[in-house]
């Protein structure tokens, strides 16, 4: 504006207004002294949530390892009772026939029908697989109940496939609780006969195999062989035959591995 004047500051004035111009350029010591540490105190806030402390927990192992072990009941599934066998084999076989077990018989249809029929008449379902020709009445007799009795025949018509025998096996251990199986023409593998022992065991199932092929089957706990005895009811040119007596061989984990023998009157 016209007229006006400005005047030099003196040199501790304009000394002073440089200082606060530049407030980085000067001794912060000479206007806050914290040397005591009283302003470092933060003030707490009464409305904030209180501090979480975190917990260190052991290792899963060293945590585990003190628990105490415990038996574990419930995911045991309890074992189904043995099916009955016949008056004749109850000596050698005093435990029945033990479910999930694999049986081998040779020697006699007569008693592997007596096999099926104890546990027939007490309501057991039986299968059979690549057996000849067995009678109806024969079957009856022996105490089998037709009406819960499957033959399964080759589903061609033919001989049993390798494959198509143990998956028909296979499926009849899922379904009744004796399969009489006989091996077929083609030989079955050491594993597919294990695997066919293992489904047998995991469905509480009996499988009895049957025939010569039967004797050097794999994954098999007790052997039944049976030969000729003698007949009773006829004489010397007379007579009618009223019975049959076979010599029964038993072997296996049913006998501790100790052959016996028992006779059997049909």
């Amino acid at each position: 504006m016209p007229g006006l004047a400005f005047q030099s500051l003196p040199a501790e004035d304009a000394e002073f207004c440089a200082d606060a111009a530049d407030p980085l350029e000067r001794d912060e010591s000479y206007y806050f002294d914290d040397s005591d540490g009283a302003y470092a105190v933060a003030e707490p806030d009464p409305f904030a949530d209180a501090a979480v402390t975190p917990v260190r927990r052991p290792s899963l192992r060293a945590e585990l390892g003190s628990v105490p072990a415990v038996a574990v009941s419930g995911l045991v599934r309890p074992g189904l009772p043995p099916l009955p066998v016949p008056p004749g084999l109850d000596g050698v076989l005093p435990s029945g026939l033990r479910r999930g077990s694999t049986i081998a018989v040779t020697g006699s249809v007569s008693v592997l029908l007596a096999l099926l029929g104890a546990p027939s008449r007490q309501g057991a379902w039986s299968a059979m697989l690549g057996m000849p020709a067995v009678s109806a009445e024969a079957a009856a007799e022996a105490g089998i109940d037709l009406r819960r009795l499957a033959i399964i025949n080759p589903p061609t018509g033919g001989d049993w496939t390798a494959a198509s025998w143990t998956t028909a096996v296979g499926a009849l251990l899922d379904a009744v609780d004796v399969v009489v199986a006989r091996p077929g023409v083609t030989p079955i593998t050491d594993g597919a006969a294990r695997r066919l022992a293992a489904r047998a065991r995991t469905r509480d199932a009996v499988l009895i195999l049957f025939g010569q092929q039967a004797t050097t089957w794999p994954a098999v706990q007790t052997r039944l062989s049976a030969r000729h005895g003698r007949w009773s009811g006829i004489g010397d040119g007379h007579g009618r035959i009223t019975g049959r007596q076979l010599i029964v061989s038993v072997t296996g984990k049913a006998t501790s591995g100790r052959p016996r023998e028992t006779e059997l009157w049909l």
